[in-house]
């Protein structure tokens, strides 16, 4: 059954009587300053709330003041032309992102809305290495990894086909997609696009051919039918000069709603590079959470949930350049974009720098320390450190051959090079950077690997100088290569995050003594998983907590003291690999019904 989305319309006049509402909206209509109507509404169809509100003129947001806590961000849409003096109706269109948009084509907004509503997203790319070349054309063709395909020389003096992608895009009838093409050029030299829709289950139609010049795509070409199809691409061109041609973006198309997501947004440079971002506004209250997402060949955000879970404002970035990301380094504009991204969501936010925590696993942990280095924030929370991106290439080589080829796609894209200068010039880059910036009042919390294989030496350059800074370090390391034991490397992280939060009065208490603990309290039993190994036993316990336990197993003949006074961590969340040497027990555990106010299970 397709699923229907809950559409709230605010105004005098029900759209349902002049327009043609597509089948998976489910329409409601409420006339204005009628607030007890929309609860009406909520209460007979149980709704927590609705995918979508429409407002066809802004001061009906008083309304929706009662319902403030049911709005998700982003869904909440007001006439683009209105404006208002009235404070609380400032305050809430900002905390809940309400998005201003042209309503004069009522049918062709609801039609984008239908479209634009589902869950999820999806986005990739065909790299370079895709690319056909038309035996035509007699220039020089190069092809740099997953970095780009270079063309040099005489294109002709009309358009003829330059070359093709290998593999068409699939195109899903009402399911419109955005297409966008990294590119550079050089000299007198024309680009156009073509693009053929071939209908699904045809083998020689064509039903449309599409000729798009340069000025056609210096935005996302969007391409829609009422039909499935199959789209065939290729450049043609004319001149005389160099071309470069990078990866080749595809991503389901929300249109002016947002990329990816409700609210995503792109930043572009003059290379035409991409760097994804999303705000969430979560209770507005400091502090402002950056998230950049790691190693990631599917397009799109990393850790949504995770954030979001902190209740927190956060922002996601995310990196879909090469065949999974470069480490959010780049020209000197883009890498001002994203600081001055940053920048704006504090603004908006009202915060400064002191109320700013940057974080980042794996690749996303460079741009935290990296960035981090100009904000000098509150904190950097990362799980698994990656500094030296020149020494990850050199190590790839012999030392680590096969661990993260991608290192030299990164290097020659910053550098131009790959010649062991260029690999020092590029750890050079963040360290010039990092140790000149002031961390007194920054918490770090590293989450490293004990057996790095691909940035061996990143921990310890680290710590040694930021003991030299005055900030306050924690640290836990986890057995292991890069890649090994994950679940244990991000609890680690999630713990420190919670560290730094709980400065904010946010996230669980921590009991810190057993007359805290045992104080008048009676005792409840609980039932936990224990792991039993030849090494090591290990027991699932909440966060960090003090306890007194009373240990009873379940299973006769687990050998365990009765009475022990117990300190856990995160670490004892996350089990590792389960190998044939672990059993799995179930055992029972008396513990104050007053030491912990909310288990999370």
């Amino acid at each position: 059954m397709e699923k229907k989305y809950k559409i709230l319309q605010i105004g005098p006049e029900d759209w349902r009587e002049t327009l043609a509402l597509p089948a998976q909206l489910d329409w409601y209509h409420v006339p204005p300053n009628t607030p007890s109507a929309i609860q009406k509404i909520m209460d007979e169809k149980n709704l927590e709330h609705f995918h979508a509100v429409i407002l066809t003129d802004g001061a009906y947001l008083v309304d929706l003041l009662p319902f403030a806590s049911s709005l998700e961000p982003y869904t909440v849409f007001y006439p683009e032309q209105f404006a208002s003096q009235d404070e609380g109706l400032q305050n809430l269109i900002r905390q809940h992102c309400m998005q201003a948009m042209d309503l004069s084509d009522r049918q062709g907004f609801v039609r984008d809305l239908s479209t634009s509503l589902f869950e999820g997203g999806y986005g990739d790319k065909l790299s370079p290495a895709t690319i056909r070349i038309h035996p035509s054309f007699q220039g020089s063709v190069s092809y740099q990894g997953f970095e780009h395909l270079k063309l040099e020389g005489d294109f002709g003096k009309t358009y003829t086909q330059l070359a093709s992608w290998a593999y068409n895009q699939t195109v899903q009838a009402h399911a419109p997609i955005e297409l966008w093409l990294e590119y550079e050029k050089s000299g007198p030299v024309e680009l156009r696009l073509r693009l053929r829709k071939i209908p699904a289950g045809s083998v020689s139609e064509i039903r449309q051919d599409i000729l798009l010049e340069e000025a056609d795509f210096a935005s996302a070409i969007i391409v829609e039918q009422d039909y499935d199809a199959y789209l065939s691409i290729s450049l043609e061109a004319r001149g005389q000069g160099k071309v470069n041609i990078g990866n080749l973006h595809q991503r389901w198309s929300r249109k002016q709603f947002g990329k990816f997501v409700l609210g995503g947004n792109i930043l572009h440079d003059k290379k035409r590079e991409e760097i994804n971002y999303f705000f969430h506004p979560g209770d507005f209250k400091p502090p402002l959470a950056v998230y950049f997402s790691g190693y990631r060949p599917a397009e799109g955000f990393e850790g949504y949930w995770m954030m979001k879970n902190l209740r927190c404002p956060f922002l996601l970035f995310s990196d879909p350049r090469l065949e999974g990301g470069a480490f959010y380094l780049g020209t000197e504009e883009l890498e001002d974009k994203i600081q001055a991204t940053i920048q704006h969501y504090l603004d908006y936010l009202g915060l400064d720098r002191s109320d700013l925590i940057l974080s980042g696993l794996s690749m996303g942990t460079f741009p935290a320390l990296y960035y981090g280095s100009h904000f000098e924030p509150k904190g950097i929370v990362v799980g698994k450190p990656l500094t030296n991106l020149g020494t990850i290439a050199q190590r790839g080589r012999l030392e680590a051959p096969g661990v993260f080829p991608t290192s030299f796609d990164v290097l020659h894209l910053q550098t131009g090079g790959v010649s062991q200068k260029d690999m020092k010039d590029l750890d050079q880059r963040f360290w010039t950077r990092f140790k000149q910036a002031d961390f007194s009042q920054t918490t770090f919390g590293l989450s490293y690997m004990k057996d790095e294989d691909m940035d061996s030496g990143a921990y310890d350059q680290l710590v040694e100088t930021l003991c030299q800074t005055g900030a306050k370090i924690l640290s836990k390391g986890t057995a292991g290569r890069h890649n090994d034991d994950t679940g244990t490397n991000v609890a680690w992280f999630i713990h420190f995050y919670k560290m730094i939060l709980e400065e904010y009065g946010r996230g669980e208490t921590w009991l810190s003594s057993r007359e805290r603990i045992l104080g008048g309290a009676r005792w409840e039993p609980l039932i936990f998983t224990v792991a039993r190994s030849p090494i090591m036993q290990m027991v699932m316990l909440p966060w960090k907590i003090l306890c007194w336990l009373q240990v009873k197993p379940l299973k006769p003949g687990f050998p365990v003291s009765t009475t022990r006074l117990l300190e856990t961590s995160p670490a004892s969340l996350f089990l590792r690999k389960i190998t044939p040497t672990v059993s799995l027990w179930r055992c029972r555990f008396n513990r104050p019904m007053a030491s912990i106010s909310n288990w999370p299970f």
